[in-house]
């Protein structure tokens, strides 16, 4: 009997993008993030996820408060890429780990970008 294959190590990004071409949305105001895993080298898109906007949020109906809802959101990622981030936002990502990039490229264009920086793997392995 084989034993299964163990998985391999993913390093998640996640991109606020609107569209799906540009990276086009603030992060308390994204209603979905693509999670790209950039482990292997050659960075991929593995899902999308829908987010409840912070920004905004009716209060009195949220049960929690709605910028913890995108930070758990993306909580398993290493970094985000949006097109603006406040200060909250940084905040809370940084205390995760998880680093923040603003840029209003295509999606692509910011996936190679980060890519070649070789900022991910300096994070994961310091």
């Amino acid at each position: 009997m084989d034993s299964p294959t163990p998985t391999a190590r993913q390093i998640k990004v996640a991109i606020a993008t609107g569209d799906g071409v540009t990276v086009t949305e603030h992060f308390g105001y994204a209603t979905r993030f693509q999670i790209w895993n950039f482990a292997d080298g050659t960075p991929h898109l593995l899902e999308t996820r829908t987010n409840r906007p912070a920004c905004g949020a009716d209060r009195r109906e949220a049960r929690r408060e709605p910028m913890d809802e995108s930070v758990e959101l993306v909580a398993d990622c290493s970094a985000v890429i949006v097109a603006r981030i406040g200060e909250c936002g940084v905040n809370r990502l940084t205390a995760l780990g998880i680093l923040a990039f603003e840029t209003e490229d295509a999606v692509d264009t910011a996936v190679r970008e980060l890519a070649e920086s070789g900022l991910l793997r300096r994070s994961v392995t310091s």
